[in-house]
């Protein structure tokens, strides 16, 4: 029963009020598989050390622990109300879409026992019942690190706003080697909020193949989660001179506190027999106008071989409310791999699968996110920002981000193949009909760019660049032909700070040998050949 002291300034405790005034409380819960009798002891007391323990303990940030009776009884009727409303735990994902390894939420059975001992006035039972206590580790959770990197020193004035420090650490070893877990080890538990760490692949001695693309998510702390360990012979690649950014967040308390974060990486022994990689999909050309209550951004990303997916990660800011990432496969079906309905920035993890998924070459991966950004949304003014003015892309959480994580292995082989321009025309090619594919070079101001243009006969149709080693997409709309000559909408939002964007018409023309031209605007031109199935 995860609990949230720095995570909203007590705001679930404001969410249970509302639920008892709603009538929330009053749900029946009731269960034939709980017995007529509910005991602390007997009942109770397993729940708690299975699924709340980890924060419900001494030293650790829940308000209060859930070990003993004693500790448990005094919080009964808040206990009853966070789990009927599914406050507590917090497992954010929605039980309809996808099943999860980590799922620590409480099924209905656990909820009903629960409920069952709060109303019978939560009696303790008989101590013989009273299962053995979890046992915790101190220090390091999986033993001495190989390799232990120590993030800068922080200090988080006492009683002040929340802070977000973005520390990039340059990685020095002298070759390139595999990790089989990573553990990040906050300093100080009473202020630390979430540490999510970005990897930025630098030199590789194998040739390239070990970077697995652009700012991809090495790792992820939040109160509650367990260190990273991968399937044995399963691991990534850390390559020489790589950079960590850690994306770090403390909410202050009434005293100045300092923390100094480490993260523990273990090496794999022996050969690697799976290399796991991360794709951050999504973008960072939006824009949130001021005082709008419901903003939908949408991005796809195109899977350039046969992989199974196995994390999701799910990741917004303030301004968040819902996210869902759904599989558009190249047959024409569809899959909801996870939808998240209740966005809650305080809590984010990565989502691990049961079972991997299966996503063939040529499956868009399409991540739906709504944001508010206006004064019924509480968490903007608790941490600082201002409904008031738009919001875009940025790294503090007062900024706004729109990004879906993917992990993911090869379906077959040892590695997954590395993404280029090549495996990205074959994606396509799975994907569409070859004759209504074009590889262009878009002219983008003073940047030319590679990118692939799917222009069918009628209907709409998408742009997909390729920059910076990331996929992006832009549509193609209310596509219009007069013989070979064409025209369509597009639109570009902020361009990345290139300038322009917005909404554009295009025209063009295709000629008998499969050349095509078109102009977006002045300056912003492009040409190139339709692709060979």
């Amino acid at each position: 029963m995860m609990h949230s002291r720095g995570f909203g300034k007590s705001r679930p405790f404001a969410w249970l009020a509302m639920a008892a005034f709603l009538g929330m409380g009053a749900v029946s819960w009731a269960d034939d598989a709980v017995p007529a009798r509910v005991t602390y002891t007997s009942d109770v007391a397993p729940i708690f050390f299975a699924k709340c323990a980890t924060c419900h303990r001494p030293g650790e940030l829940a308000p209060m622990s859930l070990l003993t009776y004693d500790d448990a009884r005094p919080w009964a009727k808040s206990i009853k109300d966070s789990v009927v409303s599914k406050t507590m735990p917090p497992w954010k994902a929605d039980p309809a879409f996808g099943n999860f390894s980590n799922d620590f939420s409480l099924s209905d059975a656990e909820i009903a026992t629960i409920v069952r001992w709060v109303d019978q006035d939560a009696p303790r039972g008989n101590p013989a019942d009273l299962p053995e206590l979890p046992q915790f580790k101190e220090g390091w959770q999986l033993g001495e690190p190989d390799y232990i990197i120590e993030l800068p020193e922080v200090k988080i004035p006492g009683g002040g706003p929340d802070v977000f420090p973005t520390p990039m650490i340059p990685i020095e070893i002298s070759e390139d080697r595999w990790i089989q877990a990573i553990e990040i080890r906050p300093g100080n538990l009473k202020v630390a909020h979430h540490n999510v760490l970005f990897y930025m692949p630098g030199e590789s001695s194998r040739g390239g193949e070990a970077s697995g693309g652009f700012f991809n998510v090495l790792a992820i702390w939040a109160v509650g989660t367990q260190p990273t360990v991968y399937p044995e012979g399963t691991g990534r690649w850390l390559t020489k001179k790589a950079t960590i950014m850690a994306n770090m967040h403390y909410h202050p308390v009434e005293t100045d506190e300092v923390d100094r974060s480490l993260i523990g990486i273990h090496w794999g022994k022996g050969d690697m027999t799976k290399e796991l990689r991360s794709i951050l999909g999504g973008t960072m050309s939006f824009n949130i106008p001021a005082q709008t209550e419901d903003v939908e951004i949408r991005s796809t990303y195109l899977m350039q071989d046969d992989v199974q997916i196995t994390g999701l990660f799910p990741h917004m800011h303030l301004r968040g409310t819902e996210m869902r990432i759904v599989a558009h496969f190249p047959d024409g079906t569809d899959e909801t791999l996870i939808n998240v309905p209740k966005w809650d920035f305080n809590w984010q993890w990565l989502y691990y699968p049961t079972d991997p998924i299966d996503i063939p070459m040529g499956t868009e991966i399409e991540i739906i996110a709504h944001y508010n950004n206006s004064d019924s949304n509480p968490n903007i003014l608790e941490y600082g920002g201002d409904p008031n003015r738009a919001v875009s892309f940025g790294l503090q959480s007062t900024d706004e981000m729109m990004f879906g994580v993917f992990e993911f292995v090869s379906k077959d082989g040892v590695a997954p193949r590395r993404f280029t321009d090549q495996t990205r025309n074959e994606a396509l090619l799975a994907r569409y009909p070859a004759d209504t594919l074009y590889s262009i070079d878009l002219k983008l101001g003073p940047m030319a760019v590679s990118a692939v243009l799917h222009l069918p006969a009628q209907g709409q149709g998408k742009w997909y660049l390729s920059l910076s080693g990331q996929m992006m997409t832009m549509p193609a709309n209310d596509i219009a032909w007069d013989g070979s000559d064409f025209s369509f909408k597009t639109k570009l939002d902020l361009m990345l700070g290139m300038g322009g964007g917005g909404a554009m018409s295009v025209k063009g023309s295709v000629a008998e040998d499969g050349s095509i031209q078109g102009e977006l605007a002045p300056g912003m031109n492009f040409q190139g050949q339709r692709l060979e199935g």
